[in-house]
């Protein structure tokens, strides 16, 4: 009625507990497998009502401020030369994986990312 389109984001830095808990969330390859299944859900759930998605939320400060410097969650500087890496390299699989299901499954709408503005520059 009012003309007012949703946009969706699955992961703004809120990964469930359990997940930290069981293999470390972001640096556990499980993960992706998981994230998949929630983003099929909620495409299924709300696609009805939901044509434009993002994935992840700054993917950037989620890795670097999460798993190098500790400021966000999980808070985590054990090694800030390697879990970031590995968390965003995971991130980004989990985003290709939601994509690839998206638009062969559901299709219709819009899919994507959605970057840092304080991240790194081209």
């Amino acid at each position: 009625k009012s003309g007012i389109k949703p946009v969706v984001t699955l992961y703004h830095w809120d990964l469930p507990q359990c997940l930290q808990d069981e293999y470390c969330g972001w640096l556990g390859r499980q993960v992706i497998d998981d994230f998949v299944h929630f983003s099929s859900t909620c495409f299924s759930a709300f696609g009805d009502r939901v044509s434009m998605w993002i994935t992840l939320n700054e993917p950037w400060c989620a890795a670097v401020q999460g798993f190098a410097s500790g400021e966000h969650a999980p808070g985590r500087q054990w090694s800030p030369d390697h879990e970031p890496y590995r968390a965003a390299h995971h991130m980004l699989l989990a985003h290709a994986r939601a994509v690839e299901l998206y638009r062969s499954e559901f299709g219709g709408g819009q899919i994507g990312i959605a970057r840092s503005p304080n991240g790194p520059r081209n």
